[in-house]
């Protein structure tokens, strides 16, 4: 099981969680998903699905591959020892169910008459602007990135899950990526918190204030380029079926 690094949270989770979820309710497309529109729900599932497939694969070139001298020079060989160890299991944990979420995202779809797999279907500029900064080489802005994510998918979850109009346009009136997400039955830390730590843990300073500042900055990115991808994903792919 892994061991978290640090005791305490270097950012103010619920800050953060606020500004997450502000994004969110702002968002046209999000508000339209919630109250049960199926064009803005379809064009949720397709234009978001380039990045949830991508964001897999990103986690898995990971494993494996996590820098080891930083971790050596700051807490020692013993340690780094037992920490990479664990490191790479909850890395490699993380892509297991990140691959299963995908699954999960792909089978809410097909309620819908959607298949992702099968079907070409367009991606926007936006995703591929999320998608390129989830490659990060950089430990410390990777990490965030997860946590960005986390969160994301967790506040997007929360609000969907818990909207009758959007929940009733399944069939089996659930939506199960979303559910995975609400889910927190992890022994030990959640990701979140793992997330966090290895990014905390890879910044070349000890000064919380600063590495606080780096992630959330990191963070924060994050959700803006979510808000401004589904932005372009309302413009583009709501309206031309509105107008069909």
């Amino acid at each position: 099981m892994y061991a978290l690094l640090f005791a305490e949270p270097v950012l103010d989770r619920d800050v953060v969680r606020v500004g997450t979820r502000e994004g969110i309710f702002s968002s046209p497309l999000i508000r339209a998903c919630a109250q049960g529109d199926r064009a803005s729900i379809r064009a949720l599932l397709i234009g978001f699905w380039p990045f949830v497939q991508a964001f897999e694969r990103a986690i898995d070139q990971r494993v494996g591959h996590l820098p080891l001298r930083p971790l050596v020079e700051r807490f020692g060989q013993s340690r780094v020892k037992t920490f990479f160890s664990e490191a790479r299991e909850a890395v490699r944990e993380m892509k297991e169910e990140e691959g299963s979420h995908a699954l999960l995202w792909v089978a809410g779809a097909k309620e819908l008459g959607i298949d992702l797999n099968a079907d070409q279907y367009p991606q926007l500029s936006s995703v591929e602007n999320l998608i390129q900064a989830s490659t990060s080489d950089d430990p410390v802005e990777f990490f965030s990135w997860l946590a960005g994510v986390e969160y994301l998918a967790e506040e997007l979850s929360a609000y969907l899950c818990h909207a009758p109009a959007f929940i009733s346009t399944f069939p089996s009136g659930r939506w199960i990526w979303g559910e995975a997400h609400n889910a927190h039955d992890h022994h030990g830390p959640s990701h979140l918190e793992i997330d966090e730590d290895l990014a905390r843990a890879y910044h070349p300073s000890n000064d919380p204030q600063i590495v606080g500042a780096t992630m959330g900055a990191n963070i924060r990115r994050c959700i803006h380029l979510f808000d401004k991808a589904a932005d372009q994903i309302q413009e583009t792919l709501v309206q031309p079926e509105k107008v069909s």
